[in-house]
């Protein structure tokens, strides 16, 4: 698998460009695909962040990693779901951001077509299997999975790199053997025939023997933004947290947001909205560290980050502080 950190060295080249951030002018970036487009869509149709009193500019990348690359090249301020093993490896090897949030839970199954002679996850063996892009925590946490519960290493299977939409037509037309699928992509295929190997949530407690999911995305922050705005960081915070008790209590309210900016149909974005509460998450408490904190070492263990995390990569202060905004 390639290593995340080659995503972080390609970063390092851009650290030094210039911020152009205004005060209480907030650059928020996020992956127009994937289950973050579902959050971004609410944040940014709620007009959540002006409500805080800030002035939002939203910019959208079509790639899982390029909000993180944008940012240690100063072109935006806050990423509202890095992928968790870049922002990781990235902290770990100093560039000047901070995770401040986990955002998105890795809410994933391992599935088969139906009629697929593979039966458990070691059969996966020798197979073709298809998951998000190499340095994405999707890709991470698959492969530590695979490695560490079932004594599979990358050289054991073939990756095969994609976003859910083009793995489940790999998968339909058999041109991979098993893919790792969000329960939002599962959930808009009820005409596919699948069946599940395992899940990612029940992988993770085997593995980390802690109940804890393991983190998909983060929240992750420019430090010189925070620094430049000190009571800035709060408000995004509480934007955030605010976005998503919205998506709690107001499923149809999501549903329609999601159909303007994804072009879902009525069946598709409710299906969508239903799962808002078990794909997303806006929490820094103690137990969300410690979870990350575990999630860096398992990455290490099978090569996908380097290094030590520090204890300054992880920032609760404005989430604390968001708790005092009403």
């Amino acid at each position: 698998m390639k290593r995340i950190r080659v995503l972080a060295v390609a970063a390092l080249c851009a650290v030094g460009l210039p911020a152009l951030a205004r005060a209480e002018t907030v650059r928020i970036g996020y992956w127009s695909s994937g289950i973050s487009l579902g959050f971004g869509a609410v944040l940014e149709a709620g007009k959540f962040m002006e409500k805080e009193g800030l002035t939002a500019e939203y910019v959208k990348f079509p790639d899982v990693n390029a909000p993180t690359k944008a940012m240690a090249a100063g072109a935006i301020d806050f990423a509202i779901a890095a992928s968790a093993g870049t922002a990781l490896s990235v902290t770990a090897d100093g560039l000047p951001m901070s995770i401040v949030l986990a955002t998105q839970v890795a809410d994933l199954d391992f599935v088969v077509l139906e009629d697929s002679p593979i039966k458990t996850m070691a059969d996966l063996r020798a197979k073709k299997i298809g998951t998000s892009p190499a340095g994405s925590g999707t890709a991470a946490i698959a492969a530590a999975i695979l490695e560490t519960n079932h004594g599979l290493k990358p050289a054991d299977y073939q990756a095969v790199p994609g976003n859910d939409s083009r793995l489940a037509q790999f998968l339909v037309q058999k041109d991979i053997d098993a893919a790792a699928l969000r329960t939002v992509t599962l959930a808009l295929l009820p005409d596919v025939k699948l069946r599940r190997l395992g899940t990612f949530r029940e992988e993770w407690k085997r593995l980390t023997q802690q109940d804890a999911p393991p983190v998909l995305g983060v929240g992750l922050m420019r430090n010189a933004w925070m620094t430049q705005n000190p009571d800035a960081p709060a408000k995004v915070v509480a934007a955030m947290r605010k976005a998503y008790a919205f998506g709690q209590a107001d499923k149809p309210g999501v549903a329609k947001i999601l159909k303007a900016a994804a072009n879902l149909s009525d069946a598709d974005a409710a299906a969508y909205a239903g799962l808002w509460d078990g794909i997303y998450t806006v929490s820094l408490e103690p137990a969300d560290i410690a979870s990350l904190k575990r999630e860096f070492d398992v990455f290490k263990a099978v090569g996908a980050v380097q290094g030590s995390l520090p204890d300054t990569a992880l920032v609760p202060g404005p989430y604390e502080r968001s708790k005092t905004i009403p």
